[in-house]
């Protein structure tokens, strides 16, 4: 199973259609709508507060390029997105 149906596994409905909240992976970036906050961050995990969960990026040599209104995009190789 490759990285982006392991995304799609994670995040069911909430993925692909859910209106709460979106995730889109671009190569070596990745675009967070609806994100509450930040709860952490280094350059091996960013961990986001979400409405109902928490919502935790890794990777490698990760970075917050955007993080305005909601919206957050993590730069860097991310190699995967975990949603407790």
């Amino acid at each position: 199973m490759g990285f982006i149906d392991d995304i799609i596994k994670t995040f069911k409905e909430d993925f692909s259609f859910g209106k709460e909240f979106r995730c889109t992976l671009t190569g070596e970036a990745g675009y967070f709508e609806n994100v509450n906050s930040i709860v952490s961050y280094n350059e091996e995990e960013i961990v986001l507060s979400l409405k109902d969960s928490v919502l935790t990026v890794s990777g490698r040599n990760l970075y917050v390029k955007k993080y305005c209104e909601g919206d957050v995009a993590i730069c860097g190789k991310i190699t995967g997105v975990k949603r407790e």
